[in-house]
C-alpha cells in the first residue's frame, strides 16, 4: 500500500521526550507511514507529503538527516513541534542566554512549525505535541506532596562531587510517560536540565530551575529560573514561579496548526 503520508521523528525508545513527540500519536489522519529519522534505509523519493519531527532535531547531529530529507523529491515538507539546539555542552552550565535560537537547519521546509519561542518570532510557534496526551489532566490535578524533585537528563548529570545534594531524582530514559508525569507532579519545584523537563512541569503548573546546558534551554516561552553555579539557594527558589493555563494553550496552539495543516494539504 503506498502511504499518502510520512511521518519521521527520532523513534527512540530509550528517550521519553523523544518518543512522545510526533503528532500521528494524537490526531487522525490518513494511512500514514512512520519512521526513524536516522534511518537511512528509508526511502524518501516521491512522497507527498512528509510530516518531520518533533523532537530536538534541530542540531548538528540531525543535519545530516536533513539534508538528506531536503534533498529528497518531496511535494510537501512540514516541520511540527521540533526544537534547535546551536550549542551544547554536556560538561558544563551555560552561563549566556546569548544565543542563535533557530539557525539554519529548518530553512527548506515548506511548512515551519518550532517548538522556539522567541521575540521576535521566525516561524510559526507551535508547542511540542506530547501536550496532547491526556495524562496532562490528570497529573496536573496532583497536590505536591514534597518540595522539590530533579528530573535529570540521562546523559548529563545536573550534579556533582561539588554540588552533591539528596533530592529525589529521576531521568528521561525510556518511553513510559505517566511515570515521568507522576514523578514530576509530585514536586511543587522541579530542577532540570532537559527539554521536557522544563515543559512538562510547566504544562503541570510547577515552578521550574534550570541547570542550561544547551541552547535550547533558552527558548521557552514561559521563562523557567536559571541556575549557573549548580547551587541550589533560597533566593533562586523564592523567584521560581509557575504558569496558570500554559496546558490549555499549548494545546491550542497545537490543533489549530492541525486544522491548518489538514485543510491545506488534505490530511484526514
Amino acid at each position: 500500500m503506498k502511504h499518502f503520508l510520512h511521518f519521521l521523528f527520532r523513534a527512540d525508545k530509550t528517550n521519553v521526550g523523544d518518543w512522545w513527540c510526533t503528532p500521528i500519536r494524537y490526531f487522525p489522519f490518513k494511512p500514514s507511514y512512520i519512521g526513524d529519522i536516522v534511518n537511512k534505509s528509508i526511502p524518501l523519493d516521491k512522497i507527498k507529503t512528509l510530516i518531520i519531527g518533533g523532537g530536538g532535531i534541530g542540531s548538528d547531529f540531525f543535519k545530516p538527516y536533513l539534508h538528506r530529507i531536503k534533498k529528497a523529491n518531496i511535494q510537501n515538507t512540514i516541520l511540527w513541534g521540533a526544537g534547535v539546539d546551536i550549542k551544547v555542552d554536556k560538561t558544563k552550565l551555560l552561563k549566556s542566554e546569548e544565543f542563535d535560537l533557530y539557525g539554519d537547519y529548518f530553512d527548506f521546509i515548506d511548512e515551519v512549525g518550532i517548538r522556539v519561542y522567541s521575540s521576535p518570532q521566525k516561524f510559526r510557534y507551535v508547542p511540542c505535541v506530547s501536550c496532547m496526551h491526556n495524562l496532562f489532566f490528570k497529573y496536573r490535578d496532583v497536590k505536591p506532596k514534597n518540595l522539590v524533585g530533579v528530573y535529570n537528563h540521562k546523559r548529563a548529570n545536573l550534579f556533582n562531587s561539588e554540588n552533591k545534594n539528596n533530592f529525589p531524582t529521576m531521568d528521561n530514559s525510556g518511553l513510559n510517560l505517566e511515570e515521568k508525569l507522576n514523578f514530576i507532579s509530585n514536586f511543587e519545584y522541579i530542577i532540570t536540565n532537559t527539554y521536557h523537563g522544563v515543559y512538562w512541569a510547566t504544562l503541570l503548573e510547577r515552578k521550574v530551575i534550570v541547570l542550561p546546558f544547551k541552547s535550547g534551554l533558552f527558548s521557552f516561552k514561559y521563562r523557567p529560573e536559571y541556575c549557573y553555579d549548580g547551587k541550589i539557594s533560597d533566593d533562586l527558589m523564592s523567584k521560581a514561579k509557575s504558569y496558570k493555563g500554559t496546558l490549555e494553550e499549548a494545546r491550542k496552539l497545537n490543533f489549530d496548526f492541525y486544522k491548518y495543516l489538514a485543510d491545506k494539504y488534505d490530511l484526514v
